[in-house]
């Protein structure tokens, strides 16, 4: 006996092309929700890219922007603020990544002088810039800006890449320069490396922060960063960041320098006491220093006045930096 052979079922001609259509309509909602394949090339007005903000803020979702809290002061030139999001839509354990960008403008020596800025030991310096954990800046050129030194910053995720964030700022920074009209004679460019930031190490009695015959009593820590351009030393009285006790800085980076120059302020040879411009061998040095809550708090229990630690300190960076004695 034979059977006759049974013939595969066959799926009506529109059944099959709607299903095509549903998982076409489906594989591009996801495109559109949760990628940035047919977003926005330009962002923030256009002087950030979408696809420096997507190395920077990694993963899944799609690439968006609005307005920052201080948008109102943007001018169309170097001012603006700026907030961009990446989010993924009904795709479990994606969270929302935000960059906070802006371009503002700040006395030269901002980087030196803590205040809303990370302090400077805490910070990986290169030349017209410097980054921290979740936060960079770049320097605007020289002629962006008067009275002050322009800058353009972020505030992005602790995980993110300092080196992709910094080349973010730094194509936004030209961008913004070509805005304004003020382009240098050559784009900025961003730095091939960043630094790590150096972890605290206990500090030698006899030569705190590697300057030897410098003394601060009560000093038990210390962090020092070193760059091309940039030198800063945090202080504290214990191990941990709450134990900060003075931070000391040097600079010869000559877009930190042009900065300090044109701010509203400085009196040609600094801007008081502890932050000062002077001449190293020929070559215009910064010398800074900030005092933390612990020193403060010191001063009325015998600490050395401020002038004569800051003197003590550029007593020995000019030796350390080859400057020739006052």
């Amino acid at each position: 006996m034979t059977t006759t052979p049974q013939r595969a079922a066959k799926f009506p001609r529109k059944t099959l092309a709607a299903a095509v259509t549903v998982v076409a309509a489906l594989g591009g909602l996801h495109l559109w929700l949760n990628t940035n394949a047919f977003g926005d090339s330009a962002l923030c007005g256009g002087v950030v890219t979408a696809e420096s903000a997507e190395a920077v803020l990694t993963g899944v979702g799609r690439i968006s922007d609005r307005p920052g809290p201080r948008s109102g002061a943007d001018d169309g030139k170097t001012q603006f603020d700026c907030v961009i999001e990446r989010k993924a839509v009904a795709l479990p354990g994606s969270d929302k990544q935000t960059l906070h960008i802006q371009g503002t403008s700040e006395r030269g020596d901002f980087a030196f002088t803590g205040g809303r800025w990370p302090d400077a030991s805490a910070v990986s310096f290169f030349p017209g810039g410097g980054a921290a954990s979740g936060r960079a800046w770049v320097l605007l050129p020289a002629a962006c800006t008067d009275r002050q030194a322009g800058l353009v910053e972020a505030y992005a995720p602790d995980s993110a890449d300092a080196a992709k964030l910094v080349g973010l700022l730094t194509g936004t920074a030209n961008r913004v320069s070509d805005r304004a009209g003020c382009t240098p004679p050559a784009p900025l460019a961003a730095p091939a490396r960043i630094a790590p930031v150096m972890r605290q190490r206990p500090a030698v009695a006899s030569g705190v922060c590697g300057l030897p015959g410098f003394t601060v009593p009560g000093v038990r820590m210390e962090t020092a960063q070193v760059s091309d351009v940039s030198w800063s030393c945090g202080t504290a009285t214990a191990e941990g960041g709450k134990a900060a006790y003075v931070t000391l800085s040097v600079t010869r980076d000559p877009a930190v320098i042009e900065g300090i120059r044109k701010s509203q302020g400085f009196t040609g040879h600094g801007f008081d006491a502890t932050h000062i411009l002077s001449d190293c061998a020929g070559k215009a040095t910064y010398f800074a220093m900030e005092p933390g809550p612990r020193y403060t708090e010191s001063l009325g229990t015998g600490a050395s006045a401020p002038s004569d630690l800051f003197n003590a300190f550029t007593k020995e960076a000019r030796v350390k930096f080859g400057c020739p004695t006052p």
